[in-house]
């Protein structure tokens, strides 16, 4: 349930991004979802491993 929270706020803040022109071309978009996607892996990992 906590991985979809912050798959959800992940993809809010990546929308918000494209909305406030902060994202300009698809390659960008897809860059950041990439990043994103590492970033909350991580984070994930190291609450598995904490708990």
């Amino acid at each position: 349930m906590v991985e979809r929270e912050l798959f959800k706020n992940m993809m809010k803040r990546v929308i918000d991004d494209t909305e406030k022109n902060k994202i300009r071309s698809s390659d960008e978009l897809i860059q950041t979802l990439i990043k994103e996607i590492n970033d909350q892996n991580i984070i994930t990992k190291n609450k598995h491993i904490a708990n």
